[in-house]
């Protein structure tokens, strides 16, 4: 049922490309890193890869938005797009270190997942 649910929300958030679809696919990759931080505390394995996945999701949605309209005539829109693509090979080094049960490299893995989201909010936000 949940996977209906995330499968409805994809599709439905996939149709907009305008600040609405920011700001849902925002609300995704928050509960996805919640759900990544859940799974540290908590030891749970499930919550984890739940979290990957969601934040993977939410970040399949972004490389389909064109950031040109947040960040008009601007040179960071390439640096947005850069950190894109290194979030997704972050989140795949993640989900590796998961699966081989190595979690001193998913941890490190997640402060690289943070770092991706923290630098777009720089370029995004003006921090």
């Amino acid at each position: 049922m949940k996977k209906v649910m995330l499968a409805l929300v994809m599709s439905s958030v996939m149709a907009l490309a305008d600040s609405t679809t920011v700001d849902a696919t925002m609300k995704l990759m928050k509960q996805g890193m919640d759900d990544v931080q859940s799974g540290f505390l908590y030891n749970n394995k499930e919550a984890l890869a739940k979290g990957i996945s969601t934040l993977e999701n939410a970040n399949a949605i972004f490389s389909t938005v064109d950031v040109a309209t947040f960040i008009p005539h601007n040179n960071k829109i390439q640096v947005t797009k850069n950190i894109n693509k290194n979030l997704a090979d972050d989140l795949k080094a993640f989900k590796k270190a998961l699966k081989e049960q190595d979690f001193s490299a998913a941890t490190a893995n997640y402060g690289k997942v943070m770092n991706d989201c923290l630098s777009c909010h720089i370029i995004i936000r003006g921090w």
